[in-house]
């Protein structure tokens, strides 16, 4: 949006505010209400996985996801997609387009927002994501969750 920061009502009253120097109460000039500012970020890349990738560069991502602002604050934005169609991709009820305009980069990579899951391809793997959960809780053990679970088979 081009504006240094966005008032907000939700985070008064939470830990957040004890905790992010990004955020900073302030009074609404107009009301007088309290809200919350919340600095803009604009980070170097976004990264985004998609569902479906065109071969002009669009993508779709679910309409029910703040994805688009992340992209549209991004200086650069890789996404990776479920699938490539042939084609050029339209907006729906469930999925919003993002011309390839935004992107830097299309790549396709099936099953990419795993072990998460993604809507309209595959569930959650609940048991890697406890796994991951479990070793992170160390810098020993989450150096072995790296070298089995994402550096095995590199060569």
């Amino acid at each position: 949006m081009g504006v240094p920061f966005l008032p907000v009502r939700g985070i008064l009253g939470s830990a957040y505010l004890a905790v992010n120097p990004r955020f900073r109460v302030l009074a609404d000039p107009f009301s007088g209400e309290e809200l919350v500012a919340v600095q803009a970020l604009t980070p170097d890349v976004t990264l985004v996985h998609a569902a479906r990738g065109d071969s002009r560069g669009n993508i779709l991502i679910p309409r029910v996801s703040d994805w688009r602002l992340a992209i549209e604050a991004a200086r650069q934005v890789i996404a990776t997609v479920e699938e490539r169609v042939e084609g050029v991709l339209q907006d729906g009820p469930e999925w919003r387009l993002i011309p390839a305009i935004w992107l830097s980069a299309l790549v396709h990579c099936p099953g990419g927002a795993a072990p998460t899951g993604y809507p309209g391809y595959y569930p959650q793997d609940e048991a890697h994501i406890a796994l991951y959960l479990q070793s992170s809780r160390s810098a020993a053990a989450f150096a072995r969750y790296l070298e089995d679970q994402v550096l095995a088979g590199e060569a």
